[in-house]
């Protein structure tokens, strides 16, 4: 037997689930409503503050509704400068339900909003089938469902006019036929017309020899008088009939007389619908068309539904008009449309040809959209941008831009996302990106809801972009963050990057493969410097709470070869003390802190601390522990960040309504200027909400003290007494006095060993530990529990109070520095000691030494 003294290296080490004697010196078997803080040490943490309560539904939560609250979830987002934070309910639910759709919060002001609904039957498929994915876009947040993908309109362009042809005479010929067929749409009969022009030149001779120069021949006596008028005036009529026919020729070969002939054929022929505006021959009612000018095919052209160059079109056409245009010889097939030179006019007339679209594809019902109001009041969410701009016309609320060209069979013109779930959201390089189960979508730059290319003939590098990784076409990537310049997406089975060190274009585009983590998007990772900590879970049986699952939580790291970043566990060693799979991480980066929220805990969150060593790849730091607060307090339904703080969104009932709160934690190990109570709200805000000075007995839990401003710090009462409390100091003001939700807060320490020279634990030995000796800073008061043989009893009770120091003053809460003794009087093996804090009082533990006995003859080798 020998003494033997000592002292823990460490008390901020949190919680490992190792063996006690494996554990690093400072690890707890547990650690409740505390902070490890390698300066100061481990301290109770801070009570939260109250922000706001919004009235949420009447009565309390419903068994299926206590369901439903787990599958809210937090977004974070700017407008004009402000930040909001929307809890929003991401999975589908029964249509009767009552809980709200969402809360919005003014995270400047820390005030809910009123929320709005431009038409809640139009927005059923959102409310209550819950939202897959949303983001912000501009001014606005744009919201996918999971129960609707985005639907879209197709209108056929060709087939209002597609029986509208031309045939256009663009030049005429000497003694050329010209020919035109077509087949009539309303009963199929075809039509053939034809006409020849004149010949250039007169097609008789001059002939005089019938003109005699004797009128007795054969004789020949009798001289003709007249011959020489005769053949003057045959020639003279001779000439005249050239003439003629050269004007007549010139006149048959204009492209308007031919047109004119034409088109007399075919009325003649029983084709009514036609006309002609100049060497154009304008059909209607017309399923097929053919020219032939005899020739090359130059002089005569129709201008029907297909053409095979873009020069064939004609002048003149009936406005809005579409035409195909594939090339012989090219696959590359696009639409030109005619556009009228005057609007105004709508009939056959002189057009220009533009690249145009044979059907227009148009987004319809595609993302709701949120609003905030000017007088940051009101949050208004729509169905469409139109039901939100009827509400607050300067809005200006962006539409779905329709395609403009090519047709449904080109490669893209249909977003693959178009009637299928929306997995994922986001914006990357000034685009919208829009993920539907592998394959992801980028818009056009700049211009968010415009979806479509500008031209089918150029790929232009800020067109619309759809691209997939290799292998991951029955992936599901639902979560993204931006990391070292890039995009890094989480699927089911793997995670992808797109890469943001270059433009990003059609022609560039890649989507690689970078890790292979399954069930790693479940909550929406989140980014520390240069880690990015997601949550991944596994079944496991015998566990307390609602989910049979355990959580973990791993970390992508920057690697030494670049684009290959390395994963490692920062909890390696718990296993089965986060309950519930990781459905929130929130970071806050003074200190450097990650809080996780867990679908098995309804009523606390887990919290991971941690100091980076600069410049290597090592943890100087790092403890687990968790942070849980009274079921009074409420649900958790959310977690988020703002300036070095955590907001937590809570569903609290008061046993006759249930309310939407938000309370603000901070992450401080000094002393607190409040006391130490939850969801605390000054005694000038004790009128409405869940805790009201009229109904002082509606919960058992519920405390009032004196904050830092007043000699009376820390001096108070149960809330049940608040009445008399309040009257025993009418002197200090309202907003002195702090009430709140009582929370226990505590360590579990693991018991002392004694090691070796190789620093490993001695267990073959017998160590008995006589008493501890706890440090403390600033505390106001400290229990001590042994428990030995399953009893559990107090064996210390400090209430700040210390003989002989200055602070010991009657009517006084001490806030003491010193250190306590703490009797043990067990084997380290059997027994464990909790050191918890009392009431609303501060305690902080920076050093724990312990004296005992060790028994043990073996020598160490």
């Amino acid at each position: 037997m020998s003494k033997v003294v000592s002292s823990y290296q460490s008390v901020v080490r949190g919680v490992s689930e190792q063996v006690a004697q494996d554990r690093h010196s400072g690890q707890h078997s547990e650690q409740v409503n505390m902070v490890s803080d390698p300066v100061t040490g481990v301290a109770r943490r801070h009570g939260s503050i109250m922000m706001d309560e919004k009235l949420a539904l009447s009565g309390k939560l419903t068994a299926s509704q206590i369901d439903y609250a787990r599958n809210y979830r937090e977004y974070s987002f700017y407008i004009k400068g402000t930040e909001y934070s929307i809890v929003y309910m991401s999975a589908e639910r029964n249509s009767a339900d009552t809980l709200p759709f969402c809360a919005v919060l003014n995270k400047d002001t820390g005030k809910f909003l009123t929320v709005n609904y431009t038409d809640k039957q139009a927005l059923l498929p959102w409310t209550h089938g819950g939202i897959s994915a949303l983001t912000t876009v501009g001014q606005f947040v744009v919201m996918a469902s999971n129960s609707l993908g985005p639907d879209y309109t197709i209108t056929d362009n060709i087939k209002p006019l597609a029986d509208h042809g031309v045939a256009w005479v663009r030049g005429g010929a000497y003694s050329r036929t010209f020919t035109l067929k077509l087949t009539r749409a309303s009963d199929g009969k075809a039509f053939k017309a034809t006409y020849t022009t004149l010949s250039s030149s007169y097609p008789n001779l001059l002939d005089t020899s019938d003109v005699p120069l004797y009128l007795d021949a054969p004789t020949n006596t009798n001289l003709n008088k007249d011959y020489q008028k005769t053949v003057n005036d045959r020639v003279n009529a001779y000439n005249s009939a050239v003439n003629k026919w050269i004007g007549d020729a010139a006149v048959s070969v204009q492209p308007q007389n031919i047109a004119a002939k034409l088109a007399k054929a075919l009325k003649t022929a029983g084709f009514t619908t036609v006309s002609t505006a100049g060497g154009s021959i304008c059909l209607k009612d017309c399923s097929s068309l053919s020219v032939d000018d005899a020739g090359d095919g130059t002089l005569f052209r129709a201008v029907l539904g297909q053409l095979d160059d873009p020069a064939k079109v004609s002048s003149i056409h009936y406005p809005g008009k579409v035409v195909q245009i594939k090339t012989n010889g090219s696959s590359t097939m696009y639409y030109l449309k005619a556009v009228p030179d005057d609007p105004s006019v709508k009939d056959w007339q002189t057009v220009t040809w533009e690249e145009a679209a044979a059907q227009t594809v148009t987004p319809t019902v595609a993302f709701a959209t949120l609003a905030i109001s000017a007088d940051g009041q009101n949050a208004w969410i729509g169905q469409n941008a139109k039901a939100l701009n009827d509400v607050d016309a300067t809005w200006n609320v962006p539409g779905y831009v329709p395609s403009t060209v090519g047709d449904i069979e080109a490669v893209g013109q249909i977003p693959y996302f178009f009637g299928k779930r929306v997995t994922l959201l986001t914006s990357f390089m000034d685009r919208l990106v829009i993920v539907s189960n592998g394959v992801t979508f980028m818009s056009r730059v700049g211009d968010y809801f415009n979806f479509f290319r500008k031209s089918m003939l150029t790929v232009e590098d800020d067109d619309p972009i759809e691209a997939y990784a290799l292998g991951a076409e029955d992936d599901i990537i639902s979560k993204c963050v931006t990391y070292n310049k890039d995009l890094f997406m989480f699927g089911q089975r793997k995670q992808y990057t797109i890469s943001g060190r270059a433009v990003l274009t059609p022609k560039t585009v890649a989507v690689t493969t970078t890790a292979s983590e399954r069930d790693s998007m479940y909550a929406q990772p989140t980014v520390v410097g240069n880690l990015i900590y997601y949550g991944k879970y596994s079944p496991q049986a015998n566990i307390n709470g609602p989910s049979p699952y355990v959580g973990q939580i791993d970390q992508f790291q920057l690697g030494y070869f670049q684009d290959t970043p390395e994963t490692y566990r920062v909890s390696q060693q718990l296993t089965r003390y986060i309950r519930g799979r990781p459905i929130e991480l929130v970071s806050i980066s003074s200190p450097a802190t990650l809080f996780v929220r867990t679908d098995g805990n309804d009523f606390g969150c887990y919290v991971y601390s941690f100091i980076d060593a600069p410049g290597s790849q090592q943890r100087q730091f790092d403890a687990w522990y968790r942070w849980e607060w009274s079921e009074n307090v409420g649900r958790i339904v959310g977690i988020t960040s703002y300036k070095s703080t955590m907001f937590a969104f809570l569903l609290r009932t008061d046993g006759t309504d249930t309310y939407f709160a938000c309370d603000q934690f901070v992450m401080d190990s000094s002393l607190s200027a409040f006391p130490y109570l939850d969801a605390m709200r000054s005694a000038d805000h004790l009128s409405t909400g869940t805790i009201i000075a009229a109904k002082p007995d509606t919960f058992m839990d519920v405390a009032t003290a004196i904050d830092a401003t007043q000699d009376e710090f820390l001096l108070g009462s149960e809330f049940a007494e608040y009445g008399a409390f309040r009257d025993d100091y009418p002197t200090i003001p309202d907003s002195a006095f702090w009430t709140g939700f009582q929370y226990d807060a505590y360590v579990d320490l693991t018991p002392p060993f004694v090691r070796d020279q190789n620093d490993r634990a001695i267990v073959n030995g017998r160590l008995v530990v006589n008493r501890y000796s706890v440090s403390v800073t600033e505390t106001a008061g400290l229990d001590a529990f042994l428990t030995a043989v399953s009893t559990t009893k107090q064996v210390l009770s400090f209430n700040g109070r210390r003989v002989g120091r200055s602070n010991n003053v009657v009517g006084r809460q001490p806030v003491t520095t010193t250190s306590l003794n703490v009797p043990a009087g067990r084997a380290n093996t059997e027994h464990s000691l909790r050191l918890q804090a009392r009431l609303w009082f501060p305690m902080t533990i920076s050093a724990i030494e312990w004296v005992g006995q060790f028994f043990n003859n073996a020598r160490r080798v």
